[in-house]
């Protein structure tokens, strides 16, 4: 087996994510390794009805990256304030699964992370998953984390 050195944290910035980044943490400090998270968002494939009217003089495609920019701020802060030590985070636009898998080949890292919202049966077949797809093409092994849930 090799070493743990690089982790990437895949994030959609829900409770799942949270927990995804806790299990992370818990398996970089014994490697020494480095956490670097990562959000993509969808790019809209439709514009709301009435046009881009009520945006101001900025694009949907521009509020929607400071949005993403503001919360992964906020969840990287978030991290921070529990003593988890990130490296670097950054958010694009794209495919989830395919980015996440790409920036993870691109960067050599060891080891994804990344929520599960634990769909099953009919729902994940209409709805995909993003944990799915990373686990079937990642360039490494996946840890996909599900919620815990009270017994």
């Amino acid at each position: 087996m090799n070493p743990i050195r690089q982790i990437l944290v895949a994030t959609d910035f829900s409770e799942q994510s949270r927990e995804a980044l806790d299990y992370a943490a818990q398996l970089a400090r014994p490697f020494g390794a480095a956490i670097d998270i990562l959000h993509i968002w969808e790019v809209p494939t439709f514009v709301p009805a009435g046009g881009a009217a009520g945006f101001g003089n900025a694009s949907l495609f521009e509020m929607i990256s400071k949005g993403a920019e503001e919360a992964l701020n906020k969840f990287v802060d978030d991290a921070s304030k529990r003593e988890i030590s990130v490296r670097f985070a950054k958010t694009e636009a794209g495919a989830p699964a395919y980015r996440i898998t790409e920036v993870a080949k691109e960067g050599g890292y060891d080891l994804i992370v990344v929520g599960t919202h634990g769909r099953t049966g009919l729902s994940r077949v209409l709805l995909g998953s993003v944990a799915e797809n990373v686990v079937r093409h990642a360039p490494c092994p996946v840890l996909a984390v599900r919620m815990r849930t009270e017994a």
